[in-house]
């Protein structure tokens, strides 16, 4: 009787585990083609730290083989430890300049490490800890094309006749509509889906910042790409809720924290080796927060 008890118990133990195996794999089935989520280095073990990070802006914010990295994750992992966040304690949320706003004012994540631009624009949907980077404004085009835009000094020339991409919902797209407001714009979900406009023909530019079209230009054929800067420049933050300036007080002091010991410049240095740019940072970080409660 013994043994049939034994023998009871490890097919039991068996079939559960057979069942959890099934209902993992057809989670991650169920998942495909839906926004990435992944944890750092496992599963997740006490309290989590939900990150919203891009997933399609190689060096900056990108899914590569299953995870994020880039120039904003290393900043992300760094902050995140910063707060008392252990590795397996950090979700990270794919984001979109359409939706990080919401995403971040519904609880989907806690803050925004996603190359969001401080402007006057994004400081009225959010708070922010920064700057933690600062670069230009600029227009990613086929190389054969540089004559069609460019001036004397590299310039930006008259794009009146030219059809650009923007990604919806992104602030230095706007900056750049500002400067050119005689051009043609469409708008797209991704950064991925500019490139393919742009590859295909159905787009003449890519208008954003310069760390973003650097990293776009190198993933997808430095050769074929060529970088234009425009006037103007941004600055990154860390986006938090409104009304949470205590936690963006505490942004900006573990940003300060990652300068200071050298960890910052270490991400820079990595992110010019990949795109062939220098990026700066002109002020210190701080908590830059609105009156909301």
């Amino acid at each position: 009787m013994t043994n049939w008890f034994r023998l009871r118990r490890r097919i039991r133990t068996r079939l559960v585990a057979g069942i959890a195996a099934a209902l993992g794999f057809a989670l991650m089935l169920s998942g495909c083609g839906q926004i990435q989520v992944t944890t750092v280095n496992g599963s997740p073990e006490g309290p989590t730290l939900a990150i919203g990070v891009a997933a399609d802006e190689p060096a900056i914010g990108a899914w590569h083989d299953g995870t994020y990295e880039g120039f904003d994750i290393s900043v992300a992992k760094y902050v995140a430890a910063k707060l008392g966040y252990a590795n397996k304690q950090i979700v990270f949320k794919q984001v979109r300049p359409a939706n990080r706003a919401s995403m971040l004012n519904n609880g989907q994540v806690d803050m925004v490490v996603a190359s969001w631009a401080i402007t006057d624009g994004s400081k009225a949907e959010a708070d922010f800890a920064g700057p933690y980077l600062r670069t230009g404004v600029g227009l990613l085009i086929r190389t054969d094309d540089r004559a069609d835009f460019a001036q004397a000094g590299d310039g930006i020339g008259d794009i009146t006749d030219r059809m650009v991409c923007i990604v919806k919902g992104d602030d230095t797209a706007d900056l750049f509509r500002a400067n050119h407001p005689k051009a043609q714009f469409q708008e797209r979900d991704s950064y991925a889906q500019c490139v393919t406009a742009v590859q295909v023909g159905s787009a003449d530019a890519i208008a954003s910042d310069m760390a973003v079209l650097s990293g776009l230009r190198q993933a997808n054929g430095p050769q074929y790409m060529t970088v234009l800067q425009d006037e103007g420049s941004v600055e990154y933050g860390i986006a938090v809720s409104q009304g949470t300036p205590q936690l963006a007080q505490k942004i900006s002091e573990a940003l300060k924290d990652m300068i200071a010991d050298g960890s910052w410049e270490s991400a820079r240095a990595e992110l010019k080796r990949q795109t062939r740019l220098t990026v700066t940072r002109e002020v210190d970080p701080q908590a830059i927060v609105s009156d909301a409660e």
